[in-house]
This record gives structure tokens, C-alpha cells and sequence, in this order.
């Protein structure tokens, strides 16, 4: 028996156009999977047993809207659903049908889903076929050591994504127990505390503009914002409300990491460098920083690296004995922003908490963070402004003295 292709979908519509005959072609690489060609076109099914022993078809959409590879994994979850609901499933799930029932029933409602969802496959790919009962501690010792062997960090996020998966499935009765429970984390976190100086800012701010569109307008917008990197990155045309000369900022519940939607007033300053990137995007691009006009900026550590050879470049020109900034990452630009703003512009620690967007961080009181809806806007709108002025003058002053 064949695999059904897309060569023999346009074959069987082929056959029965201008006519009412139907061709049913049955897929050879995933039981149960059929196609049904017709005059109105190609429709997904699969056949399933039923509680009183006999077959039911399932429908699972239409082709070529629903492909070849989506027909195969949908029709896979519908019989380990039918089988596990009838109590008789034919054998053990093993951990790959599993992921794929948790990737689906679980994964799926999380906005970074999708990203643990392949930490998890990468990371289990030597057990993916194996019977999930038989999966053990040691086996998930192995996995996590040999992942901290090379990035220790990522070995701590994927034991985490583990524990999390094998719980879930634990908690839904597929397995008894959970291999991952008492694996301890191969390595240790320091909590970083790098916040760049105000004269850091400075350099960072001037090599920003030498990288120019879309990177470096990014990066200064961050500077300004005190926001996380891809809810500036993603930054969309409709999300921006001029009134009255004056731009707001609204990042979508979807975007924000804490599911809230938060409205910012931009900074004069800001808002020119939002108004200059919105001119320079492609024609008719809804993302204000893109290369493609199509899908948002990718390829940060290139651009990260770029970065910091602009700033070592400058470094040595002006003075060699100053040497390499110390290393840095982009979201250690909202901590410089939380320091500065409390330790030199006497912000109250609440009003930077929102600005940043922690609004558990803001106060003590679980009642109080539940309950209190009050957004803060005129006073983060004029913590900004002190903050983007700030910015704006010790760049003038660094300009001047060079």
C-alpha cells in the first residue's frame, strides 16, 4: 500500500472532475488515514474503533489547507485519544506519542509552547520511540548530563521542561510515575546583577546608531522603554495611538509576558525614533522593525556581536587603556534602567516595577495585586521622560567632550 502524495491527490481529482464519482485513497505510513477526492474537493478522515467494537470515521479538515504531514500527526493523536478513552489501548504509549498528546493538550495554550515543545524533543530524542513505562531516573540522568556537557544552562531548562511533561502525564494516568521527579540540576545559577553604567548606556546608545535600522533603532528603543527585547522587536504599526502630538504605546496581552496588555506613553525621543523606523520598514509592512517586510527582525546574535565590536572599535580609537566593555546582554538594559531610575533619578520603586511591566513586583500584598487595576500611566509616563532626558543629555555631554 502506497503513502498517499500530493502527486496522487491531484491524480484522484484529476479522475473524478466533471463527474460525481469519489475516489478514496487510503494512506500506507499511518493506519486508519484516508482521503476522500470529489468534485468539491479533498477531505481528511480516519477510521477509529468505536465503544461498541465497530469503525467510525473522524474528520480531520481538507487538503491542501490541512497537508499530508498534518493529516498524519492528526490522525495519530485521534486514535491514541479514541484508544486511551476506551481503556484499551492496543499497547503502552511510548514517550513520543505522549509528547505529541501533550504538545497538543497542553503546549498548544502556552505562548512559548511551541519553543519547549522542540527543547523537549531534542532533548528526549534518544527515548522518543521506547515505551514511556519503561523510561527510568537513570535514563533522564544520562539525557541531562550529556546536555550540561556542552550548554549547562540549557541542561537545567530542559530537566525542568522533563519534569514538567512527565508530570503531566502522571497526572492525566498515563504512567504511574515520574522518571524525572528526584533528578537534581546538573549545574548552578548565579542570579546576574549586570547593569550598565550611565557612560555605558552612552556607548551603547552611539554604536546603536551606527548600526542603524532595524538593530540599532531597537536597541535604543529598549534603552528608552525599559522593555523586554521581543515586545519591541515585534512591534507592530496598529499598536502605536498618536493624539494630541503625543504616542502611546500599546503592547497586546498576547505579547506581554505577564499576559497583561500595558499601555506606554513613548517619550518624545522615543516616539521620533518609532516615527523614523516606521518610515524606513518596506511599503505596506505591518512590522515596524523588519528586514523582509514579512516577519519581524531575526538574527540577534549577529547582530549583538556587530554591536559589540562597534563599541571595542570606538574603545580603542578614543582610549586603548579602558580595554573590552564587560559583556552584556540586551535585557541588562532594564535593570540599568531599574537602578538608575531609583538610585539617581529618586523614582518610586512601584512606578519603575510597572514601567517594567512586574506588577506582582510592585507591591507585597497578594489582595493588593489581585485587586488593584490602577496602570500607573501618568506617572510611568513621566518616569520615561525623566529617564529618555537623562539618556539624551549624557549623550550630549559624551558628544561634546569629543
Amino acid at each position: 500500500m502506497r503513502a498517499i502524495s500530493d502527486a496522487s491527490i491531484a491524480d484522484a481529482l484529476q479522475r473524478v472532475k466533471g463527474s460525481l464519482d469519489r475516489v478514496e485513497l487510503v494512506d500506507g505510513r499511518e493506519e486508519g488515514l484516508r482521503l476522500r477526492a470529489g468534485e468539491r474537493g479533498a477531505r481528511w478522515s480516519v477510521l477509529v474503533r468505536s465503544r461498541e467494537g465497530g469503525r467510525v470515521r473522524i474528520p480531520l479538515g481538507s487538503w491542501p489547507a490541512v497537508s499530508i504531514a498534518e493529516a498524519r500527526t492528526g490522525a495519530r493523536s485521534v486514535r491514541l485519544q479514541m484508544g486511551y478513552a476506551l481503556g484499551t489501548p492496543d499497547r503502552a504509549f511510548n514517550v513520543g506519542e505522549l509528547l505529541e498528546i501533550y504538545r497538543r493538550r497542553k503546549l498548544s495554550q502556552l505562548k512559548r509552547g511551541e519553543g519547549t515543545a522542540r527543547t523537549l524533543t531534542a532533548a528526549l530524542a534518544g527515548v522518543l520511540s521506547r515505551d514511556a513505562p519503561m523510561v527510568t531516573r537513570r535514563d533522564i540522568g544520562l539525557i541531562v548530563d550529556n546536555i550540561a556537557d556542552r550548554a549547562p544552562i540549557q541542561a537545567n531548562r530542559a530537566l525542568a521542561y522533563m519534569k514538567a511533561f512527565f508530570a503531566w502525564c502522571v497526572g492525566r494516568g498515563y504512567l504511574e510515575a515520574n522518571p524525572a521527579a528526584s533528578v537534581a540540576k546538573p549545574s548552578r545559577e548565579a542570579t546576574r546583577s549586570r547593569a550598565p553604567s550611565l557612560a555605558e548606556l552612552v556607548e551603547i546608545w552611539d554604536a546603536a546608531a551606527v548600526l542603524g535600522y532595524p538593530f540599532g533603532d531597537i536597541v535604543r528603543l529598549l534603552m528608552l522603554t525599559a522593555a523586554r527585547r521581543d515586545e519591541v522587536a515585534k512591534m507592530q504599526a496598529f499598536e502605536i495611538e498618536i493624539s494630541d502630538g503625543r504616542a502611546n504605546w500599546i503592547v497586546p496581552a498576547a505579547r506581554s509576558k505577564n499576559g497583561r496588555a500595558i499601555r506606554t506613553a513613548l517619550p518624545a525621543l522615543a516616539q521620533r525614533l518609532v516615527e523614523a523606523a516606521m518610515a524606513r520598514r518596506p511599503l505596506g509592512s505591518k512590522w515596524i522593525f523588519t528586514t523582509s517586510g514579512v516577519t519581524p527582525v531575526s538574527g540577534w546574535s549577529k547582530a549583538k556581536k556587530r554591536l559589540d565590536e562597534l563599541i571595542a572599535k570606538k574603545r580603542a580609537r578614543l582610549s586603548p587603556e579602558l580595554g573590552s566593555m564587560s559583556p552584556w546582554r540586551l535585557h541588562d538594559l532594564r535593570r540599568s534602567f531599574a537602578t538608575l531610575a531609583c538610585d539617581t533619578l529618586l523614582i518610586d520603586a512601584a512606578v519603575a516595577d510597572r514601567c517594567l511591566n512586574h506588577v506582582g513586583a510592585s507591591t507585597t500584598s497578594t489582595i493588593s495585586r489581585i485587586y488593584a487595576r490602577n496602570e500607573m500611566y501618568e506617572q510611568r509616563r513621566a518616569a520615561l521622560q525623566c529617564w529618555a532626558d537623562l539618556i539624551e543629555n549624557a549623550v550630549a555631554r559624551r558628544s561634546a567632550a569629543e
